[in-house]
């Protein structure tokens, strides 16, 4: 029998002490669903929830905490004593983008005189490397100070050495078994850290660098709280989980961005239809971080970097619309490719059926199989790798589920891989094509020594509950809950036996809207991506469907109502085959 290629998920949801819950919630003053997902997210004393429901610019961390904090900072401070040169070694990624303006800006004001390097994504790769130690050596730079990357650069570490550069590394990414020979390594990642919290974006450890170094100059931090606007759009962008500084560094930033006074920014939020709207997580993620990355997927990210340090309006605008364009052409390329590797992934699963899905085609650009990945991830629920060819080598880009620790699996197969980076749920990585089917069949076997039930899509709900239980007072409670993310879902619900009402209809490319009711109670779903169900939701039926939604606020003609976002659906009854 062959295995089934689209898994169906498993509803989950964990059972609690229902009467802790409700004396929980009574004593927190808030609603018992609220209380009930503050309990199950391990929010239980009062300041906990203190902190949770009021994010803080007091809650950050220590930043001299941080491991060779103290030696970095020092290192800057002689720098700006003797004016001396400092280089900031940026990604073309969007939190390396934001982390290399946010340094560049923020070292300016502090009197540090600082210019910056990208490297170009398809030309050069990741990281530090060879050429941009040379370029630094050519400018005479003292100090190369990196974000979001420079952790495992162990050979450029010793070749900046040899220039007689001093090498500052602030990065996010997971440590190898050896360090750089750096001056500095600012890493919470590092084994010896003891600092609090470990999931820093790159940008968010380039703001407690500035941070430190503001404090001891005796600066004030309110022109760095400023700039807080890039440091949420660079975690939101890197998948950071939005829990203890991230969710700080997130409110704050998402705040500010309609009120920036960066012209870029305000640009940004131009093209991608956001100007004078409130901006939550998801305009983020899905609106300004995609255009940002189609500089470096497509082009150049010097030129999303430009955008966020321009002070020129016209500028600006015109940087924008490219970086706009550059989405369009990076929305088609995608498209293709997606098309073309579902195609082998349905083979190697009717052929194999991988724990790891590995997929390889020569003409692939490799600025977009990352994205393509992560969709594979989404329709077949297992570890993805996507492969492009460079040079006579392959240059790879993984994304994982859930419980698969994907830089782990790369360590157990470092024998077949030229170099690798990343963490627990992406990575990047490049073998011999030679190599690629050793590869394959060592990441799976790898892969074989977890529980199967990694490989089982799962969603988590929080309740199952019935329509009007979701009423204003506690619908109001969760908004406090934003901004939401990985980390920080949105609360899940499901309510079974729901009645279709009215004729579902079909938006933008492939969504649908409908609406449900159970008893008195009517609310209107959205199901992204499932246009194919309207040949399947029959209007009338009673006790028809079982729902997985997350909750929304709406506003129709000026007046808010709640929405719900399907995440599953499954009918209670076998739907006309409408191809027969």
């Amino acid at each position: 029998m062959s295995p089934s290629i689209y898994k169906t998920r498993r509803w989950i949801s964990e059972s609690v002490d229902d009467r802790l819950v409700r004396d929980f919630a009574s004593h927190q003053g808030i609603p018992y669903l609220p209380a009930l997902v503050l309990w199950k997210r391990g929010y239980r004393d009062e300041d906990a929830v203190t902190r949770f429901l009021n994010p803080s610019l007091e809650h950050l961390h220590d930043p001299f905490g941080l491991p060779d904090m103290e030696r970095g900072v020092e290192r800057l401070l002689d720098a700006r004593r003797r004016q001396e040169k400092v280089l900031v070694h940026g990604d073309y990624d969007v939190d390396g983008v934001t982390g290399t303006a946010l340094l560049v800006r923020g070292l300016a004001r502090l009197g540090i005189g600082a210019d910056f390097y990208l490297p170009h994504r398809m030309r050069e790769g990741y990281g530090l490397s060879a050429k941009a130690i040379d370029a630094a050596k050519e400018h005479q730079t003292s100090v190369i100070l990196t974000v979001d990357c420079g952790i495992t650069a162990i050979e450029e570490a010793l070749l900046a050495k040899e220039a007689g550069i001093d090498l500052v590394i602030t990065d996010h990414h997971e440590p190898g078994e050896e360090w750089p020979e750096a001056l500095a390594v600012v890493d919470p990642k590092r084994a010896d850290s003891t600092y609090p919290f470990a999931e820093l974006a790159g940008v968010g450890v380039a703001y407690k660098l500035l941070e430190a170094l503001s404090r001891r100059l005796g600066e004030s931090l309110e022109p760095l709280q400023a700039d807080l606007d890039l440091v949420a759009i660079g975690t939101i962008a890197d998948v950071a989980p939005l829990i203890d500084e991230n969710r700080v560094f997130a409110s704050f930033g998402l705040q500010h961005i309609p009120k920036t006074d960066k012209v870029g920014v305000k640009a940004l939020l131009d093209v991608s239809r956001l100007s004078g709207k409130p901006i939550a997580a998801s305009n983020v993620a899905f609106g300004l971080a995609p255009r940002l990355n189609a500089s470096g997927r497509m082009a150049d990210s010097k030129q999303a970097l430009k955008l966020l340090l321009s002070t020129d309006l016209e500028e600006a605008r015109s940087l924008a619309v490219k970086l706009d364009q550059h989405n369009r052409n990076r929305r088609q390329t995608e498209d293709l490719i997606l098309e073309e590797a579902r195609i082998l992934a349905e083979h190697q699963i009717r052929e194999t059926d991988p724990r790891v899905l590995v997929c390889y085609r020569p003409n692939w650009h490799e600025g977009v199989i990352g994205i393509v990945a992560s969709r594979l991830v989404d329709d077949f629920y297992r570890p993805t790798i996507m492969f492009a060819e460079k040079e006579g080598r392959l240059k790879g880009s993984a994304r994982s589920v859930h419980g698969f620790h994907l830089y782990d699996a790369l360590v157990a197969v470092r024998e077949h891989l030229v170099t690798f980076g990343g963490h627990e749920a992406a990575a990047g990585l490049v073998l011999e094509k030679a190599k690629l089917a050793r590869f394959t069949q060592a990441i799976n076997e790898h892969a074989m020594g977890y529980p199967s039930e990694v490989f089982e899509p799962r969603l988590y709900l929080e309740a199952e509950v019935q329509l009007d239980d979701l009423d204003a007072e506690t619908t109001a409670c969760f908004e406090r809950f934003r901004p939401f993310g990985v980390g920080n879902p949105g609360p899940s619900f499901a309510t079974r036996g729901l009645e279709v009402v009215g004729t579902p209809r079909v938006f933008g490319r492939n969504h649908l809207k409908f609406t449900v009711r159970k008893d008195k109670t009517t609310m209107p779903v959205l199901a992204f991506g499932k246009s194919d169900l309207i040949l399947k939701l029959e209007a009338g039926r009673k006790e028809a469907v079982d729902l997985a939604y997350r909750i929304a606020e709406d506003s129709y003609w000026g007046k808010k109502r709640m929405q719900l976002i399907a995440q599953d659906l499954k009918l209670r009854y076998e739907p006309e085959d409408f191809d027969a």
